[in-house]
């Protein structure tokens, strides 16, 4: 069987990309011929991964396209990288498997790609049943239709351009309900909000995010707070976004619990970009900024000295940090946000509340940092991951629906 896995970007530029290469990456090492086909960004760093958009004069217009029709308020209108690449691609491959289409690949080229091969679409995040956002952060007119989109860009074309997130969900609509395209969700939080706007002519199935255990290999505590320099005897708590401020990630809630816990002496690991309003907050805290961190190992070493990751994100699906961190050994204190109570079971291997709910918050944090069996639930925390979330379960998923079809 030869799968053509088509996305954003490589694994490099976010969890959804990262997801698609991983699977690519599985399926050859275990003897399926599998192509990840790049819209944007580098595909020079494993040998299977190709340009969506061709090259020369083709990735051009792809390119140019997607921007005009974006700026236009038509995202992805046009299905370009089908007709200058994907439809010449057709022989090739068995199966076609997309991710993360989000300002980069037009709903209109799966509908295309349908029609002649098998087709499915892992949705990774809530742009595929809105008029455009990744996640409504509470808005409801999506279930209804989109309009008056309270999150769309205010710049330079706001006065040229009309709101055309109703006409982009309706297309969206039409390509879950015509087309023989199988969706597939990593959450039951996810699959029933999709469930809300879209009706699909294939059945959707769920199939959670997968992670290798090795690419978590086990590292003594002790030994990685030597290296940083910490006292064995601390706890240590990491928060961790590509940008630290970003509202979404809810890092300010995860700054004020540290701060009332303040009297516990934790050491703080930020990881990610930090900015200035970001160190303020921290103030009184000891601190290590690490600087944002692409790198897998130099992200184990981080997990491996923290005895909790405050996670607290206002909008995710199955967010692949908190996977990480669970097969450190790293306990997770957050927000039950979308799909990660499917991961954590509060007070067996970690501990959540209600999203934006200090006060909550606040005394989780202070429960785990003062907890007698902080190590047992960090011990079921990676149990989990390995008997629930592992590789090899994501594979054979993703296999036995391949050949399904």
């Amino acid at each position: 069987m030869k799968v053509a896995i088509i996305s954003k970007s490589n694994r490099n530029s976010g969890g959804a990309s990262r997801v698609a290469q991983d699977l690519a990456t599985w399926l050859n090492e275990i003897g399926y011929v599998a192509d990840h086909f790049v819209a944007v960004g580098n595909t020079n760093s494993v040998p299977f991964q190709k340009d969506l958009y061709g090259h020369g004069l083709a990735k051009k217009i792809n390119q140019k396209t997607h921007y005009l029709t974006n700026k236009l308020g038509f995202n992805e209108f046009f299905p370009v990288e089908y007709w200058f690449n994907l439809a010449y691609q057709l022989k090739n491959y068995d199966v076609f498997h997309f991710h993360d289409l989000y300002s980069a690949i037009s709903p209109l080229t799966l509908a295309l790609t349908a029609k002649k091969k098998p087709t499915f679409f892992t949705v990774h995040d809530c742009s595929v049943f809105t008029g455009g956002c990744l996640y409504p952060s509470g808005c409801e007119k999506f279930i209804s239709h989109c309009h008056n989109c309270p999150q769309l860009p205010q710049n330079r074309w706001q006065d040229r351009i009309r709101d055309r997130t109703k006409e982009v969900q309706s297309i969206k609509r039409w390509l879950s309900k015509n087309n023989m395209i199988r969706y597939i969700f990593p959450s039951q939080w996810i699959a029933n909000q999709a469930e809300l706007s879209l009706s699909y002519k294939v059945p959707p199935v769920i199939i959670p995010n997968g992670i290798d255990p090795e690419s978590c290999p086990i590292l003594n505590r002790n030994e990685a707070k030597r290296i940083l320099s910490i006292a064995e005897h601390r706890k240590v708590v990491t928060i961790s976004a590509n940008y630290l401020a970003a509202p979404h990630k809810g890092v300010k809630y995860a700054i004020e619990a540290l701060q009332s816990c303040r009297d516990l002496a934790p050491v703080v690991l930020a990881v990610g970009h930090c900015n200035d309003e970001i160190r303020s907050a921290l103030q009184g805290l000891e601190v290590l900024e690490m600087g944002f961190i692409s790198n897998p190992e130099a992200m184990s070493k981080i997990y491996a000295a923290s005895d909790i990751m405050l996670f607290c994100s206002l909008a995710d699906n199955l967010p692949l940090t908190v996977l990480e961190a669970m097969l450190s050994f790293t306990v997770i204190v957050g927000f039950s946000t979308g799909g990660v109570p499917e991961m954590i079971q509060s007070g067996q291997n970690g501990f959540l509340v209600e999203p934006t709910n200090q006060e909550a918050l606040n005394n989780a944090l202070r429960q785990a940092l003062l907890s007698p069996i902080l190590d047992r639930i960090a011990q079921q925390a990676r149990q989990d991951v390995e008997h629930k979330f592992s590789k090899q379960l994501f594979l054979e998923r993703h296999i036995a629906l391949y050949q399904g079809t």
